[in-house]
């Protein structure tokens, strides 16, 4: 085992109610700690951090994701300010960021998450964020001894727009939450005919609008509806509302903003299929919860979606609504198919888990120590 060395830990990402980043930042530091790793997290919500090993730094809620814009611009100022201060005063051996803000210049050394470069992949939907990502955020990798990425397409993009030499990027695979993503934890959700569910935002990159064509044109007669449980911005939520009543599907579209924690497993439990068909992902979690409870799964054929998915989904491309239509129509008439992409996905979700995340991390931390 090697030796015990302190490690600070940036997790200000972390708000009240945790989006995938925040819940990614509080499972790798629940995995460090089980592995004996000597944290030190600083936080905005400390009442989260699952890790009794740690000492644990709460931040002012002025920082937290829930701000907004203004939280995020305090969170900049006080990573060069207050975190700062504490690494030159505690001088930990390693300075670890959950997420792709930290020091410039550091006083240890440092090493940086990157999770997706969504906004580069569509500017015209994220105007504000461009500076962020085509300046400050590559002048942090340039500070930092390693990078970690989610996934390879997340790693095949840092090296496209940073340029970051291969060497210094290290995958760090996600893991999911099996104890409550799983078949025997509970029952599913009732429902008096199957059902297609997606789980998300509703943002231009996870191609709902083609999802609800696709789903219009494989079932346009008998039974069958389609679950959403996600919102957005309102200008996409109204477009997506006009698409599904041009189609004359409202009635067979069960659409909620929201599924509560404990709702979830049941809804992917019950579902006929999964189904996320995004034009972009860095990873891909729901795939792997939809697996983990039996659900088949129908995903893109890009990004990071299929090093997720492996072999156990039906893989389709995104801008193809009719191979979309096809791949439900088959779901949902196939009992032969739907029983095998049940088996192969419980199978898949073996390859995933925190423990792994965790100790991927901690050779990426060992990585960069000896890069010095």
């Amino acid at each position: 085992m090697p030796p015990r060395r302190s490690i600070a830990v940036n997790a200000a990402i972390v708000g009240a109610r945790p989006t995938g980043l925040g819940h990614y930042a509080l499972h790798a530091i629940a995995a460090l700690d089980a592995l004996g790793e000597r944290l030190t997290v600083y936080t905005p919500r400390p009442d989260l951090v699952r890790a009794p090993g740690a000492t644990v730094r709460a931040l002012t809620d002025a920082v937290t994701p829930e701000r907004g814009a203004a939280g995020h611009l305090a969170r900049l100022i006080w990573v060069q300010s207050g975190l700062r201060m504490r690494v030159r005063r505690d001088r930990p051996d390693v300075l670890l960021n959950l997420m792709p803000e930290g020091l410039l210049w550091p006083a240890v050394p440092q090493v940086t998450t990157v999770y997706d470069l969504l906004p580069l992949w569509f500017p015209s939907e994220y105007p504000r964020q461009q500076y962020y990502f085509r300046h400050y955020v590559p002048a942090v990798l340039r500070h930092s001894r390693a990078v970690l990425v989610i996934s390879e397409s997340t790693r095949r993009d840092v090296q496209r727009f940073y340029g970051v030499p291969a060497a210094k990027v290290h995958v760090v695979l996600a893991g999911y939450d099996a104890g409550a993503y799983n078949l025997d934890g509970g029952d599913a959700h009732p429902s008096s005919e199957p059902y297609a569910l997606y789980v998300g935002n509703v943002m231009p990159h996870k191609n709902l609008l083609r999802l609800v064509e696709a789903f219009a044109a494989a079932v346009p007669q008998g039974p069958g509806r389609l679950v959403v449980r996600g919102w957005g911005r309102p200008r996409h939520v109204a477009a997506l509302r006009r698409r599904i009543d041009a189609l004359g599907i409202a009635a067979r579209v069960d659409w909620q903003p929201y599924a509560p924690a404990d709702e979830l497993p049941r809804l992917y439990r019950g579902a006929r299929m999964f189904l996320l068909p995004s034009l972009y992902e860095g990873f891909g979690l729901p795939v792997l919860e939809a697996m983990a409870c039996g659900a088949p799964v129908i995903t893109s054929s890009r990004s990071s979606l299929p090093e997720v998915a492996g072999d156990a989904a039906l893989l389709v491309d995104p801008e193809d609504t009719g191979a979309l239509a096809q791949a439900m129509t088959r779901l949902f008439a196939d009992d032969g198919l739907a029983k095998d992409l049940r088996e192969r996905g419980l199978a898949r979700v073996g390859l995933f888990s925190w423990e792994k995340t965790g100790r991927a991390m901690r050779a990426a931390v060992d990585a960069a120590l000896a890069a010095g």
